[in-house]
């Protein structure tokens, strides 16, 4: 099962901060970030999506999704 948690490492162990489904003792491979990269990163994501768009109006943006959800139905659909 894959979980993305948050959690606070203190003492040397990293201690979820929210209720997780794992077995006592199970090894698991983990991805650590802070926070602080994460948004860094989020952030810089955003600003590409926003430069992007700026050409496009909000109503051909919409309608391109639109376009390509249903693709994506009638793909799943097998039409």
């Amino acid at each position: 099962m894959t979980q993305v948690i948050t959690a606070i490492f203190e003492n040397g162990v990293f201690r979820p901060l929210q209720n997780i489904e794992m077995k006592e003792r199970e090894e698991v491979t983990m991805k650590v970030v802070s926070m602080d990269d994460w948004q860094e990163r989020f952030d810089r994501i955003i600003e590409k999506i926003h430069k992007k768009a700026a050409p496009y109006s909000p109503a051909e943006i919409e309608s391109d999704i639109i376009q390509a959800i249903t693709e994506l139905r009638e793909e799943k659909n097998g039409h």
